[in-house]
């Protein structure tokens, strides 16, 4: 696994926020990339043990797998670039409380498309994940499981961990409890998860990393407490119109900007 991108991560992204997002971006700026590729919507879907999911077949691999760890063992999703070319990052999702490795799906196989490969996976109490740890709120031992496969996988891609609700809650307080990844995406992530606050974990964090929150869906409180944290660890923030979680990278199909950044952020 690569070294932490630090500062200069949070810097690549900067100013690829559109003027629909009201982005705030220091005076830096970036290209914003055309629009990508756009998922059908009428099937066929992917089948076998992801037909639940409702995936739609593309150009992209999309498999099953497991995430394996001591007293672990995690339904997982792994999507990989067309081809079997070798990705230029790799994103490790997430979910959030109303969903499951399946949730990442539209997004990760258009990341997927444009290069960037993908691990989704059940979390503790969700999904099928079995989990015999003893703190199910415990994101560390999760996450290791997951990227000691991304380690198996693609050892010489960069890794960013991307969390959505609970999922981005998550992220922050598996980075700041030392994980090894090259940056990190906290969507709506709410300021206190499982007994423990966000903001009392920045001193933690030293990868800068890219949050986004929508005021309209999560109230003026949070997307506040957001700003807060990208402030106290350096990272981009980023206010989004509207939605919530993974509502935020996906829009009819396509990845929004929201999720184009992400992409971009996880390749720079």
């Amino acid at each position: 696994m690569k070294s932490v991108k630090g500062v200069a991560a949070g810097a690549a992204v900067a100013g690829m926020l559109l003027a629909g997002c009201g982005a705030e971006d220091g005076g830096r700026s970036a290209e914003v990339k055309e629009p990508g590729p756009v998922l059908p919507t009428d099937g066929p879907y992917i089948q076998g043990e992801l037909g639940g999911c409702f995936l739609p077949e593309t150009d992209a691999a999309v498999e099953p797998m497991q995430v394996t760890g001591k007293d672990l063992a995690l339904p997982a999703i792994r999507f990989t670039p067309p081809e079997g070319e070798d990705p230029s990052a790799v994103l490790v999702m997430l979910h959030q409380t109303d969903g499951d490795r399946c949730g990442w799906g539209d997004f990760a196989i258009l990341a997927a498309l444009q290069g960037v490969a993908g691990l989704s996976f059940d979390q503790c109490g969700y999904g099928a994940a079995d989990c015999r740890i003893k703190d199910l709120d415990d994101p560390v031992p999760q996450v290791r499981a997951a990227l000691g496969e991304v380690e198996k996988q693609w050892p010489d891609a960069p890794v960013v961990l991307v969390g959505a609700s609970m999922g981005g809650s998550q992220t922050v307080r598996a980075v700041a409890a030392g994980v090894e990844v090259d940056g990190w995406v906290d969507l709506s992530g709410p300021s206190t998860w499982a007994g423990v606050d966000l903001a009392s974990l920045a001193d933690a964090i030293e990868t800068p990393g890219l949050i986004a929150i929508s005021e309209d869906a999560d109230g003026a409180e949070e997307a506040d407490a957001a700003r807060a944290l990208a402030e106290a660890t350096s990272s981009e923030f980023v206010p989004a119109d509207a939605g919530h979680g993974w509502e935020l990278v996906v829009e009819e199909g396509r990845l929004s900007t929201i999720g184009q950044q992400i992409v971009t952020y996880a390749t720079e």
